[in-house]
Parts: C-alpha cells; structure tokens; sequence
C-alpha cells in the first residue's frame, strides 16, 4: 500500500512485494511509487509488464522507457513513443532486468493493440545491438500487425536495433496500405543497410521524386551507401530540393567522402550553400574524405536545427577516424561537451575513457550526466564483446 503522509517511503524490496500482491489497488499503488526510483526500481517495474490489468501493463512499460530515457529540457516520457523518439543519444542503457525482454516480447501479442505497440518501442528503446535472433524474430511478426501503429512501430524498431535479419520483411513493408509504416520501413532498410533493397528504392525514389516517399527512398540510399549508388548522389547533390541535396552528400560521405581532387570546388560550394543541414552534410562529406571540416560537424551539435543531424555524423567520423573526437571533450561550450560525450558512448573508444571520466566531475549537470552515460555505455559494448 501507499505510505501514508509523515511516514518514510517504502523500500523497494517492501514495493517490489507489493507488485506481487493479489489486489490491483496495491499494485498500481507500488507502480506509482516505483516509477520516480529510478533504475533500482526496473526489476519490480518488468514484472507489471505482464501484469492481468492492461493499465498496469501499459502505465509500467511507460515508467519503465522514462528510467531509461532523459528527455530534452522541459520534456517529459509521456508515451513509449515520445521515449523511442528520443532515442537513441538519449538513453542510459542500464542493465536489462532478465524478466523484461521475454514480458516485453509476451506483450507483443497482447489482446490491446496499445499494449503491442508499447511493447515494440520498448524493446527498441531498452535492447542495445546487436540483439539476439528471438527477439528480432519476434519483431518482424510484428510488421505483419493488423494494426498500423503496431506495424509502425516495429519497423521503426527492427531498423534502431540493427537487425538484419529483418531485411526481406522491411521490403515487403515498402508497399503497405498505410504511408506512416512505408516511409518507416525504408528508413529501417536504410539502418540495416540491406543492399537487396536498393532496386525497389530507386522504384520509390523515380515514382515519388518530390514527395516524401521519394526523399525517404533517397534517405535510405544514403545510408546504405553502396557504389553502386554514387552516380545517383553525385547527380541529387545538385538537386533544387534542400532534402535530396543533403543525402546525396550523405551517401558521398558513407562511401568515401569527397575525393581530394573534388575537394576544392566543394569547399567554395559549402560557402555558398544556404541551407545549415545541407551545409553540415557537405562538411561531413569533407571530413570524411579526410580535409579537416571535423570541427564544422562537431559545431553544428550546438545549432538546435542541426543538433540531432549532427550527431549521427559525429559518431560516425568518430568511429571513421579513432582519436579525432577526444579533444573536443574538453570544449569551451558544454553543449558541446555534453554532445561529443554522448557520441563517444557509441563510438566505444577506449582512450577516451579517462577523459570521460574527468567530465563526471564537470560543473554542468548534462554534462555530468552524459559523460556517465557513456562510460555505462562503453561497458556495456566491451560485456557484450566479450559474451560473443
């Protein structure tokens, strides 16, 4: 039961009791209280997934995605979607409970369609890459939900979680009733860089050029970025469309980035391109072609309009060339500290833990928080390593 007013609140071993208890009064009585615990709190909170009462279900797994996500300022986890909207730079991955997967996978067949499609984005909130086959098994069932969200919401998870496997069903996706799921699906093939995809993406990209389908299908390009492709990406990056001009540079990037010989010329381009994420995507196609633009994308996570964008590149020059993204842990701007710290968590470099670890004591909060993130990130990639 709740405590009541002037007495001390309940330990998690008499809540996690409580979670337990036949009476749904005190079961939603030990979620309410469990859900501001946070991570000590996610064992108790992963037996309520399974819980007989559908709102104790759908109230836990939503408790359960705001231990692991910090939403941007001002911002609450209202929903499992504004939670796996926000990831995946703005996770903590705490260890998993050992419940929490197989409830979460439980609820993928539940009775309530907003219980299933909680159930998904939880999976792809909580679960870090790679995961096991089950479970990405399990997921692509999910896209063939009668529900949309449900779909939705699976394809959009099968791409963050890198499940390859999952590539001939995301294709098959590219042609569902509902346009929310396709421009989803095309995304997710992008993410898991399914190369077979590349012909129906053309397909989208000539029927739907200069409609969102078409940017999607180019989006997806870019991140598969096979050579095959770079014809096409040398011609959009001279597109009208500002979209198609910054995945063009994309794909030039993740194939290579821009040729020495071409560098020059793209260098006065970028001073002459007035759109800041087409020029954020061209500095990236510099820098990873080796001329030194790595500090024009590593700015660019101060600009609130190119911040998400940003990130992405940063993490994957970091990854590109191990070392270059050190010092800027030590930048001036902590809104820049925060972000290449949080980057470094994904880049897994182990010489940068020592300087991760100083920011743990660093006098901004986020980025405190950040640096910490990283380094249970960075531990939680070497575990992972080491299990395989």
């Amino acid at each position: 039961m709740a405590w009541a007013r002037g007495q001390e609140p309940q330990t998690i071993t008499q809540l996690s009791e409580n979670v337990n208890s036949p009476e749904p009064k005190a079961r939603r009585a030990a979620l309410k209280a469990l859900a501001s615990r946070g991570p000590e709190a996610l064992e108790p909170l992963s037996l309520l997934v399974a819980d007989p009462e559908r709102d104790i279900r759908s109230s836990s797994i939503e408790a359960i995605l705001a231990i692991y996500v910090e939403p941007p300022p001002r911002e609450r986890v209202s929903s499992a979607e504004d939670a796996f909207g926000w990831t995946r730079y703005r996770t903590t991955p705490w260890s998993v409970p050992p419940v929490l997967t197989p409830n979460l996978i439980r609820a993928l067949s539940d009775d309530w369609p907003s219980v299933r499609r909680d159930a998904a984005y939880g999976l792809g909130v909580v679960l870090t890459p790679p995961i096991d086959a089950r479970v990405a098994d399990e997921l692509i069932y999910s896209l063939a939900d009668p529900d949309s969200s449900v779909r939705l919401a699976a394809a959009r998870s099968l791409g963050r979680l890198r499940a390859t496997r999952a590539g001939d069903h995301l294709i098959g996706r590219i042609v569902d009733t509902e346009l929310p799921v396709r421009l989803a699906a095309m995304r997710s093939i992008g993410e898991v860089r399914e190369a077979r995809a590349l012909a129906a993406l053309q397909l989208q990209l000539e029927y739907y050029r200069g409609g969102i389908a078409g940017r999607a299908a180019l989006e997806a390009l870019a991140r598969i970025a096979d050579k095959s492709s770079a014809e096409l990406f040398a011609k959009e990056k001279f597109s009208k469309s500002e979209a198609h001009r910054q995945y063009a540079y994309e794909g030039i990037a993740r194939i290579g980035g821009i040729p020495g010989g071409d560098a020059v010329a793209m260098e006065q381009l970028l001073t002459d391109e007035r759109d800041e994420a087409v020029a954020t995507a061209m500095a990236f196609a510099l820098a990873m072609g080796g001329r030194p633009f790595v500090e024009r994308v590593v700015l660019a996570l101060a600009d609130h309009d190119t911040a998400n964008q940003a990130m992405e590149y940063v993490v994957e020059v970091g990854v590109a060339q191990p070392g270059v993204l050190i010092p800027y842990l030590r930048h001036t701007d902590p809104i820049v500290r925060e972000r290449v710290a949080t980057a470094m968590g994904f880049v897994g470099e182990a010489a940068a833990e020592p300087a991760l670890s100083q920011l743990t004591s660093d006098g901004d909060p986020s980025v405190r928080r950040a640096a910490q993130a990283a380094l249970i990130r960075m531990r939680t990639i070497k575990q992972g390593a080491t299990h395989q």
